[in-house]
């Protein structure tokens, strides 16, 4: 076994390791095989870290099979040569994300529940039941609203509470990974 397979082999084993600790294993087992996501170290996978918007476009990126965008995309904080410019231009050729203006897309920012929630109710091209929200916290007009009773119903998310989606709450690393999981299985 090379040096680099036995880095990897012992970061996987780290990362399954918190895993089975916080009891994200099935989710952060199968996404780090399957390569659409990794730790932040070999050894990290910080389940409780907040997601970016660049991190989840490329996660679902990934989980399609990472396919070309027709072109890069025009936004000025996205350089060519980042991991998630290609995921970025895919995720907005696709109607998964826009721009946090009409010229940047704010990679970096947190994602909260609401917008994760969103880029995958997009990502599956989803429509949702006609009917009021679970939580209190979704109120109808929301641009969410929908994407919310939609994982809801399909048991991508529970929500914080029985009666809380925790709409504007940051979206962690092992959240999203659960919830794609729960999207997609095991495929």
């Amino acid at each position: 076994m090379s040096k680099k397979q036995m880095i990897r082999r012992r970061g996987l084993c780290g990362l399954l390791a918190v895993a089975m600790c916080i009891g994200v294993l099935p989710p952060t087992a199968g996404a780090a095989q399957k390569g659409i996501t990794g730790g932040m170290s070999d050894t990290l996978f910080a389940p409780n870290a907040a997601c970016p918007r660049a991190q989840i476009v490329t996660f679902l990126w990934r989980t399609a099979g990472s396919p070309e965008p027709s072109a890069l995309s025009s936004f000025n904080d996205v350089p060519s040569d980042k991991y998630y410019a290609k995921a970025v231009a895919w995720a907005v050729e696709n109607g998964i994300a826009v721009g946090t203006t009409a010229t940047t897309f704010s990679p970096d920012d947190t994602c909260t529940r609401a917008h994760g929630v969103t880029f995958l109710y997009r990502a599956a091209k989803a429509t949702a039941s006609v009917g009021a929200s679970a939580f209190t916290d979704v109120a109808d007009s929301a641009y969410y609203a929908d994407a919310v009773k939609w994982a809801t119903e399909q048991g991508i998310t529970k929500g914080i509470s029985s009666t809380l989606f925790g709409s504007d709450e940051t979206c962690t690393r092992a959240q999203i990974v659960t919830f794609l999981y729960r999207l997609y299985g095991s495929k």
